[in-house]
């Protein structure tokens, strides 16, 4: 390309143009090309001897334009000497999460202000991040100069991926960037669509176990899990001690209720208490959770109550055997029943199915029972009830007991006598067997919960029975 020099009687120069603007001494016109000033180091340009005012270069340093305007070299964006000017910059910009080992990583930031005065600079993070991903500094206002910790964490929800995490330091006119890039490896995912019972996440998946692994596991909505036989509905299994696993759970998880206590019992007392609730979800690792579904531990089976009783009325004796069973505790807990052979008897309801069960009624006997032995009239008057079960993430209930024997005959004259009128247990008595407690929640097993939820006791439409060891 040649050269256009323009010269004008006026002492303007125009370079690729015959016509200089009438207010320019210099004039540049090209669509190919720029205008190249002088470049040099920071230390370079203050090298300049007696440099005047209005001298720019390009500070190839921090790599930007200045100019001096008599007292110091300004950036075109600053006004005066008193304008922030920094230096800001990154220890490493390229980190790596690996969710088994550690879910974070950080870098050091460096920010140094370069014209001596000690002026506040606010640091920010661009807000560019995927859910489950979170960036924090320790500090976000710096005087002067000083060094922040960025740290990037990723919880096991999180998608894998590189992402670019934007820290921004503004001081006045003056704004400064870094990228710090963080891969974050993948776990590996099991997917639980049907229902399933009993179920292991290890080894129904195969899941190694020598080694550590991330896994998550995702039960779908709509999907019931229960466990019929096991001690729980949802175990994490045999994986390697330092495994980290996920739960997002959109289905229901429904725990096994304990059976309620049958009854019997020596003379003057009772026997029998509830069996206790199964587990909903118990850990073997660190798990992080989180539930849009149902997690519901067994409730506690009823106690039972029982009497045995032997009555002599020198005209004979009389062997009373009264009880009541508990009722199962939800879902699916048996009712304590004793079969036959023990006179009175009321066996304890089972428990309900479904998501919506509640804990069986524990059996009761409570309307006179009137008969003839020994020539004599019997009336057995009871008030004897077996314990309720519990419904989800509820303890079953201790039973009552209180009969009251009347033995009676007629005579010519006197009439009506009374051979026996006694109370059992006498005195009342309130220390019945007890009913069984409820499962967990999330039995943790001395492993971290992680996620929203605390240990603690849960009755809500989304979580019912304890969190906790």
């Amino acid at each position: 390309m040649g050269l256009l020099l323009a010269l004008p009687l006026t002492a303007q120069v125009g370079i690729n143009i015959l016509q200089p603007d009438s207010s320019a001494v210099l004039h540049l016109e090209s669509t190919d090309r720029g205008f190249l000033p002088p470049r040099m180091s920071r230390q370079q340009r203050d090298n300049i001897q007696n440099p005047k005012p209005g001298l720019t270069v390009y500070n190839a340093t921090d790599s930007v334009m200045e100019y001096f305007n008599g007292n110091c070299w300004l950036a075109f964006n600053q006004s005066s000497c008193d304008d922030c000017a920094f230096d800001f910059s990154m220890d490493n910009p390229a980190g790596h999460i690996d969710r088994v080992y550690s879910n974070r990583d950080s870098a050091f930031l460096y920010l140094n202000q370069r014209n001596g005065f000690s002026n506040d600079i606010s640091v920010y993070i661009i807000p560019n991040l995927p859910t489950g991903i979170t960036a924090s500094l320790d500090q976000y206002v710096v005087n002067g100069s000083d060094t922040l910790q960025l740290t990037v964490e990723a919880d096991i929800f999180a998608p894998p991926g590189i992402y670019p995490v934007i820290v921004q330091a503004v001081c006045g006119n003056t704004v400064g960037n870094q990228v710090f890039v963080v891969a974050i490896d993948s776990c590996m995912e099991v997917y639980i669509n049907s229902p399933q019972s009993d179920y292991d996440l290890q080894a129904a998946n195969a899941l190694p176990t020598a080694v550590p692994i991330c896994v998550l596991a995702t039960i779908g909505p709509g999907v019931v899990l229960d466990n019929p036989t096991a001690p729980a509905v949802f175990t994490t299994g045999g994986l390697h001690p330092d495994a980290k696993v996920g739960i997002l759970n959109q289905g229901t998880l429904l725990a096994r209720g304990g059976d309620g206590g049958a009854g019997a019992g020596a003379s003057g007392g009772g026997a029998g208490t509830g069996f206790d609730g199964t587990h909903a979800i118990s850990l073997t690792v660190d798990t992080d959770l989180r539930n849009q579904g149902r997690i519901y531990s067994g409730g506690g089976g009823g106690g039972s109550v029982g009497l045995i009783q032997p009555i002599n009325l020198g005209i004979g004796t009389y062997n009373l055997g009264i009880g009541a069973g508990g009722g199962g505790g939800a879902a699916d807990g048996a009712g304590g029943n004793l079969g036959s052979g023990f006179g009175y008897y009321e066996p304890g309801q089972n428990a309900g199915t479904g998501a919506f069960a509640q804990g069986g009624r524990g059996g009761a006997l409570n309307n006179p029972y009137n008969f003839n032995l020994f020539g004599a009239d019997f009336t057995i008057t009871p008030n004897v009830y077996g314990g309720d079960g519990g419904d989800y993430g509820e303890d079953g209930q201790a039973g009552y007991l209180f009969v009251n024997i009347l033995v009676q005959i007629g005579a010519p004259i006197v009439g009506t006598i009374t051979l026996y009128d006694q109370d059992f247990p006498d005195p009342p008595s309130t220390n019945f067997p007890v009913g069984g407690t409820a499962g967990f929640a999330v039995k943790r097993n001395g492993h971290s919960l992680l996620g929203s939820f605390i240990d603690g006791y849960y009755l809500s439409g989304a979580m019912k029975g304890y969190i906790g060891n």
